[in-house]
């Protein structure tokens, strides 16, 4: 059963190393971005940390959860190729309604 409103983040939190990165990513990366999209990478304030990852609807399938989050490393791979991380680094949070941002690069 999804719940009205709320999202569930699957995402890898922004430290300066992978900020860096990002902002001197290639251009042709941009398509990796959209407003609100959620087929596109999104940057998301969680207290005073940000990650990047995609927004899902809460109540998805184990199996769905499971494949956005190899998406969302792949993609962050693509991106920063020399940025490495473990797979426990990739989050999965649960977000009440708020806005989201796109990364602009």
């Amino acid at each position: 059963m999804q719940s009205q409103g709320n999202t569930i983040f699957v995402g890898i939190k922004i430290n300066d190393k992978l900020r860096e990165q990002l902002d001197s990513s290639n251009a042709s990366m941009k398509p990796f971005f959209a407003d609100n999209d959620p087929e596109h990478l999104q940057i998301v304030q969680v207290d005073e940390d940000e990650y990047i990852g995609k927004v899902i609807a809460s109540g998805v399938a184990l199996e769905t959860l499971s494949n956005m989050r190899m998406n969302v490393k792949t993609m962050v791979q693509m991106i920063c190729p020399k940025f490495t991380f473990m797979d426990s680094a990739l989050k999965v949070l649960a977000l009440a309604p708020t806005s989201v941002r796109s990364l602009r690069i």
